[in-house]
């Protein structure tokens, strides 16, 4: 049975096509978050169809929505989304593809009425139907906005865009596409990007450390600086060079300012905590805190210099400022003193065993 139906598709563009395993996968989950920002912006109570890749194909049946709710639907979703992008731009840690450049992501929506058939596959509801290929191919047209709420004529008939109560920024242009099988179809569309003035700002502030006096460790990687980055973020790459590890527990995909992992060993665990990352043309700062089961806290600061190829890694060591408010005695600071040392003493192995995997990971991406 033909249903007189609304179809919906927010449609993400943007990402390029990446070489890099890590970007490719970051990419895919970074995608993935912004879908479901996009699934959790529902408020027309759209049912979904499919996810399309990149897109959401949503659709309605009965009670199909004005204009202004249609219109008020896309600007939820485009804020939601551009809001998460300019999260992830103030606390991006990775330094890969797809992470740099998640900023640059857009999203364009589709809106168009037509017949259409529901048939069931599985437990899911599949939209089929000549209409349905006409809004995919409107999403390949002529506009020069790369984010807008397009509109065909089928629905602009039913649900006129005149006499609306819309923002003052709002104009509603008339467009004409030549769709193949189709011919001629008349749209009409607003361009989303006065929008973008309206997205929440995120305030990031960092402290950046000055690093005069000498590293507790110093050490010349022959891998580049990239590589190096990416292997010291990576919480999962600590198996191949902390010493004794047994576990490691994350939640997090992506390493980003507050994300965290647990690392477990036969009588201890260590949960570390992402507190900065700063770039700077050939310099990376990256800094973790790190809290053991006894409660003792302090913050590792990684500083990447890059020369000629290769990576100078300098390493500081020192009490998280929760450890300098919790413990004023006389024991209390003694005893942080020889944790400290055991640390230092630790962590030189580790950064020997690190600076080994970086030039074998270096050496077999080379063959």
């Amino acid at each position: 049975m033909q249903n007189s139906t609304l179809i919906f598709i927010p449609d993400i563009s943007g990402f390029t096509n990446f070489v890099n395993k890590t970007a490719i996968e970051h990419s895919r989950h970074i995608t993935s978050e912004l879908l479901e920002i996009i699934i959790n912006s529902n408020n027309l109570d759209l049912v979904i169809s499919e996810i399309e890749g990149d897109a959401v194909l949503f659709y309605k049946n009965d009670n199909i929505p004005s204009f202004e709710k249609v219109f008020e639907q896309a600007k939820e979703m485009f804020l939601n989304f551009h809001t998460h992008l300019k999260n992830i731009e103030e606390t991006n840690v990775c330094q890969c593809g797809a992470c740099r450049t998640a900023s640059n992501l857009s999203l364009k929506f589709i809106t168009h009425l037509g017949e259409t058939n529901e048939v069931n596959v599985k437990d899911f509801k599949k939209l089929i139907g000549s209409d349905l290929i006409l809004a995919h191919r409107l999403l390949k047209n002529s506009i020069e906005s790369k984010e807008y709420l397009l509109l065909s004529n089928k629905y602009c008939k039913i649900h006129s865009s005149e006499n609306s109560n819309l923002d003052e920024w709002i104009k509603i242009k008339q467009n004409t596409e030549e769709v193949e099988s189709f011919g001629k179809v008349s749209t009409k569309y607003i361009d989303f990007k006065p929008l973008l003035k309206k997205v929440s700002e995120h305030s990031k502030k960092t402290k950046v450390k000055k690093y005069n006096e000498i590293p507790d460790v110093f050490t010349e990687i022959n891998a580049p600086i990239l590589l190096v980055h990416s292997t010291l973020i990576d919480a999962n790459a600590k198996y191949n060079y902390v010493p004794c590890i047994k576990k490691i527990a994350t939640n997090d995909k992506i390493n980003r300012i507050n994300s965290s992992h647990t690392c477990m060993f036969d009588n201890l665990e260590i949960h570390f905590v992402t507190k900065n990352n700063t770039v700077k043309k050939e310099n990376i700062i990256y800094s973790e805190e790190a809290e053991f089961t006894n409660g003792f806290s302090f913050v590792t600061d990684y500083s990447l210099q890059e020369r000629d190829g290769k990576t100078e890694l300098s390493v500081y060591f020192s009490k998280s400022e929760n450890e300098n408010n919790r413990i004023n005695s006389f024991y209390g600071k003694l005893k942080n003193y020889i944790m400290l040392k055991f640390i230092l003493r630790n962590n030189k192995k580790a950064i020997r065993s690190f600076k080994d995997y970086c030039e074998k990971t270096y050496k077999e991406s080379l063959k």
